[in-house]
């Protein structure tokens, strides 16, 4: 399916794709069972040093520690800033994407890239772990560290440069659109270390693409500094095995019975696009660091991730948060904050 338009091309047997937040869930919930604590939703509104400790003072409390270790993405140059006179500008640099149904998912292999420009890596088209095609991200500095709103224009723009890649952009199967902001730092590079001038203070920041595969060896490096300021004895006890929540679509039937036969709500299809069942939904719920919100759960199981975009399920799904949580189903949000999904009972006034 490339187009005609592609006269050559670099081939790399060694790349590989992920699901860039289902390892991130991943990560942290091992990094919870060994003990690690987090503190959600959580803003930092200030940090001091006073002899060797920090102080950093959230809309929560304070928090006192000998480092601090700055990955805050694109507000990294704030909390930096707060500390240190070498001062970091980080642009953030939106991304915008479109995602087609699998029925299409097959019309690429491989990952195509483009040539990159001074903007970055360029428009992609790629399979994804799961099935779909997705095409993007285009690369627009913008001023909003929390603006994530998708355009005709840049959705525009995406398509149009898809289309030099693959013979046809299959629109009639796209299924949703979406946005990211990428930390660009005006140094044009990485700033991973401790700053010259705030003993303890390890910045990771500026980390746009490729941050998510280097993300492994940015963590020896960071690991690698605080082994040296703190030297700590090691954790003999640390447990590096993660389990899963069962992926109830890619069983065999066999399994699917034993499964079902342990606990019937895997018997219980929830999300009928990607196959999800309560049992799923409810071990994403309860299991650590457990999802709270609709889209807690669609990033840990898929529901709502399919043809349809939760149009079946959400519903449901809603149903099963405010059970498990304890909840009224007034105060199930999407996302947190105050992206509630229901604002009231109709016809309850009559």
């Amino acid at each position: 399916n490339l187009s005609k338009k592609v006269v050559a091309a670099l081939y790399a047997p060694t790349g590989a794709i992920v699901c860039p937040y289902e390892m991130t869930i991943a990560l942290a919930e091992n990094a919870a069972d060994n003990g690690v604590e987090f503190k959600l939703d959580t803003k930092v509104l200030d940090v001091k040093k006073d002899n060797d400790t920090y102080t950093i003072k959230t809309d929560k409390g304070f928090v006192e520690s000998k480092l601090v270790i700055n990955a805050a993405g694109v507000f990294a140059d704030e909390i930096n800033n707060m500390v240190s006179s070498n001062k970091m500008h980080i642009i953030p640099r939106k991304g915008q994407y479109c995602l087609f149904d699998k029925a299409v998912g097959n019309t690429v292999s491989r990952t195509i890239f483009q040539l990159p420009t001074k903007m970055g890596k360029g428009v992609l088209v790629t399979p994804t772990v799961d099935g779909n095609l997705l095409i993007g991200p285009n690369a627009e500095d913008i001023g909003d560290k929390e603006d994530l709103a998708t355009t005709s224009t840049g959705m525009d723009f995406i398509i149009e440069k898809a289309g030099l890649s693959i013979n046809q952009v299959p629109m009639r199967q796209l299924i949703t659109s979406f946005s990211g902001l990428r930390a660009h730092s005006v140094e044009g590079d990485f700033i991973i270390g401790e700053a010259e001038d705030a003993k303890g203070f390890i910045n990771a920041a500026g980390i746009e693409s490729p941050g998510l595969s280097s993300a492994p060896s940015i963590a020896e490096l960071i690991k690698d500094i605080v082994v040296e300021r703190l030297n700590p004895n090691k954790n003999d006890k640390f447990n590096p095995i993660r389990k899963g929540i069962p992926k109830f679509r890619e069983m065999t039937n066999e399994d699917r019975k034993k499964l079902i036969a342990e606990d019937d709500r895997y018997g219980k299809i929830i999300c009928r696009c990607e196959t999800v069942t309560e049992g799923e939904i409810v071990n994403s719920i309860n299991r650590t660091l457990g999802a709270r919100s609709l889209d807690g759960v669609k990033k840990r199981t898929r529901a709502g991730m399919g043809r349809c975009q939760s149009g079946f399920c959400a519903p449901k799904v809603v149903e099963i948060l405010a059970r498990e949580l304890h909840i009224s189903p007034e105060d199930v949000t999407k996302f947190g904050k105050h992206s509630n999904i229901l604002v009231g009972k109709d016809k309850a006034n009559i």
